[in-house]
């Protein structure tokens, strides 16, 4: 079974980004995900975190996609690290910092509820840490995206696209350990 899915990938800590991959709902309920929680947050206070306003700036702008918020609003939920920084749903996060009209919508948003990937920054290896780490996060993201979002042609394609946009991320938290 191919559970790498398509091949629109970019470079981030040097291994591949996959957003818009998935595997079957089935597949993705066989593998289990770190505890979380759920809650139901208002856009607007998510872009009033302090981690979220530090670096969504990062996010390169998804127009296509900001114009389907505006369209049909949001309807996936959001995985966000313990400091509600979104690891599935950036890109939604950063074009809604320009649509003031959604910032009173509810979304749902689960949450890990610690950091479960530091162990890896134990490694001493530090290129082969930084890319299992990169790994990790991108195996929960696409386990979970699989389980929680909806199947939507035209997402997956603003997911696609948003792959291929530049992305500034680095992470400051690299080296420090």
């Amino acid at each position: 079974m191919n559970l790498v899915g398509k091949k629109s990938y970019m470079m981030i800590f040097g291994v591949m980004k996959m957003a818009n991959d998935r595997v079957s709902r089935e597949t993705a309920e066989l593998i289990p995900l770190p505890p979380h929680t759920w809650y139901v947050r208002k856009v607007g206070w998510l872009l009033e975190q302090e981690k979220v306003q530090e670096n969504i700036k990062n996010v390169p702008a998804n127009e296509p996609l900001k114009e389907a918020l505006k369209n049909e609003g949001i309807r996936s939920p959001f995985l966000c690290m313990p400091n509600w920084y979104p690891i599935a749903g950036s890109q939604r996060l950063r074009v809604l910092t320009e649509l003031p009209e959604l910032h009173e919508q509810e979304v749902r948003v689960c949450r890990f509820d610690k950091e479960w990937w530091l162990l890896y920054y134990l490694w001493g290896d530090t290129d082969f840490r930084d890319k299992a780490v990169a790994v990790w996060f991108q195996m929960a993201e696409l386990v979970w995206k699989s389980m929680y979002y909806e199947d939507d042609p035209t997402f997956l394609e603003h997911e696609a696209l948003g792959d291929e946009l530049e992305w500034k991320h680095k992470s400051k938290l690299m080296g420090k350990l």
